[in-house]
């Protein structure tokens, strides 16, 4: 079967929302077991998961699909002064201000910056952020039997790559984004962990 053509961003709605797996029913209209787990905890045990793909430094990755809440594309972003280099600004979104952080530096990456990043809205307690990457692509189906160890490279890194699946549209790198924005918004905003 030939892979699909990955849609470009261009092509994208300016604010899109990701269906949330988060109270998946079974068959038998129980919420399933796997809805309980973490995105760590899937992969773990070997269950497989679903995926935001996303490029960011030029790579392919994929974060838990439950931590995205929308994609906002062609959105400005706000600088602000006297912040820290990770924090890019505040996106005003139907009225919300959502800080909007860059967290490719935790991956030992740079974001490439030839226009406006799009935006993963992940909610974090009571509120939101917004992770800058360079394109959202779409939903990964992460077959268990896909994911491979991901090679220690002695940095940051390693903490935050879970994995790396070989899927139709390449290799994706499997991060745990909430542990980032856990340490990044903890540091962030100076309490200690």
């Amino acid at each position: 079967m030939p892979d699909a053509p990955v849609p470009s961003t261009a092509a994208m709605p300016s604010t899109a929302s990701v269906p949330s797996t988060t109270s998946a029913p079974s068959a038998a209209g129980v919420p399933s077991a796997a809805a309980d787990l973490d995105f760590v905890a899937l992969l773990e045990r070997g269950e497989g998961a679903q995926a935001v793909a996303f490029r960011l430094g030029g790579e392919l990755h994929g974060c838990d699909i439950r931590l995205v809440e929308e994609v906002v594309t062609k959105r400005q972003v706000h600088p602000l002064p006297d912040v820290p280099p990770q924090v890019l600004g505040m996106l005003l979104l139907r009225g919300e201000m959502v800080p909007v952080m860059d967290v490719a530096d935790a991956l030992g990456l740079e974001r490439r910056t030839e226009g406006p990043p799009s935006i993963l809205v992940v909610g974090m307690g009571e509120g939101r952020v917004g992770v800058a990457v360079e394109s959202v692509h779409e939903v990964l189906d992460v077959p268990a039997d896909s994911i491979r160890p991901a090679p220690h490279t002695g940095g940051d890194r390693d903490a935050y790559v879970l994995g790396v699946a070989r899927l139709g549209i390449g290799l994706v790198n499997l991060i745990d984004l909430a542990e980032i924005l856990r340490e990044r918004t903890t540091l962030d905003s100076g309490d200690q962990p």
